[in-house]
C-alpha cells in the first residue's frame, strides 16, 4: 500500500474550537517558622513536635475566592504562570513544664502566603487567539503536606525580639497548571475524496476486506472442522 500522503493533498479549514494552549507542574519546599504558641508564649527550647498539619488551602482569584490587597489573579508571565497561595500550618509539641513537672502538649500555628511560578510548556504549537486576553488559568493542588518539623535557635535575620526558639517546618506542595482558550485550529480536508470507494458495486464484485497475514505458516480451521488445529502436531493447510 502507498503512502496516503503521496497520492493526495490536504488543505487546512481554520475552526475556531477550545484548546488546551500550555499544561505544566512544578513541585515547592517552603521552610517556615514558627515562634510562639497558640496562646501566645514562646516556643520552648525543649520542645519536641509529634504531628504537623497543612490546612485551609487558597489560591487566589481561583473558584471566586477574594483578592487581598496587594494580591494579583493569576497570570501567565512568559514561560510561567504565577499566582498566590494562602494555607495554615498547625504543629503539636511535648514539651516538659517545671511548674507542673510533668510533659505537657502545645499547639503552634500561623498562616502563610506564598506567591508561586509554575513553568509551562505549549501543547501543540500552543494557541492561535482572536483575543489575545481570552484565555482561561486551571490551577490544582497535586500534593500538599508539612514533611518537616523541628526546633532550631531563632534564625539569622529574624529581629532579636523575637523568642530564641522556633519551630522550623517545611511544607512541600505541588501544583498542576493548564492554560486554555477559544483558538483557531488548522483542521486537515481533501482536495477532493481521499478515499477512492469502489461504487458502483454490483452482486459478487465487492472488494473483500483483507490484510497481510504476519504468520508464515499456521493451522487452518473452520466452523465446519471443529477441532481440526487441536491436534499434535496441528495440521498445516
Amino acid at each position: 500500500m502507498q503512502d496516503i500522503n503521496s497520492q493526495w493533498f490536504f488543505n487546512c479549514t481554520p475552526v475556531i474550537m477550545e484548546k488546551v494552549c500550555a499544561t505544566g507542574r512544578k513541585c515547592f519546599h517552603d521552610i517556615h517558622y514558627l515562634f510562639e504558641t497558640e496562646t501566645g508564649l514562646p516556643i520552648p527550647a525543649d520542645a519536641c513536635p509529634i504531628n504537623c498539619v497543612v490546612s485551609n488551602l487558597i489560591i487566589f482569584g481561583v473558584c471566586s475566592e477574594p483578592l487581598p490587597k496587594g494580591v494579583f489573579p493569576p497570570r501567565r508571565v512568559g514561560g510561567c504562570v504565577f499566582f498566590t497561595v494562602q494555607y495554615r500550618v498547625r504543629v503539636w509539641f511535648e514539651f516538659f513544664d517545671p511548674v507542673t513537672n510533668t510533659t505537657e502538649v502545645g499547639v503552634a500555628s500561623a498562616v502563610f502566603d506564598r506567591e508561586l511560578a509554575v513553568p509551562i510548556k505549549d501543547v501543540d504549537g500552543g494557541c492561535v487567539l482572536c483575543n489575545p486576553e481570552a484565555t482561561e488559568l486551571c490551577i490544582r493542588r497535586l500534593h500538599l503536606d508539612c514533611i518537616r518539623a523541628v526546633v532550631v535557635p531563632r534564625p539569622q535575620g529574624f529581629p532579636h525580639t523575637f523568642p530564641p526558639f522556633a519551630i522550623e517546618v517545611t511544607v512541600e506542595k505541588e501544583f498542576f497548571v493548564m492554560e486554555s482558550g477559544r483558538s483557531i485550529v488548522c483542521i486537515p480536508t481533501c482536495f477532493k475524496d481521499c478515499i477512492d470507494l469502489p461504487f458502483p458495486v454490483f452482486p459478487g464484485q465487492c472488494i473483500p476486506f483483507e490484510r497481510e497475514p504476519k504468520c508464515e505458516s499456521f493451522c487452518e480451521e473452520t466452523d465446519l472442522e471443529p477441532g481440526r488445529c487441536a491436534q499434535c502436531p496441528p495440521p498445516q493447510p
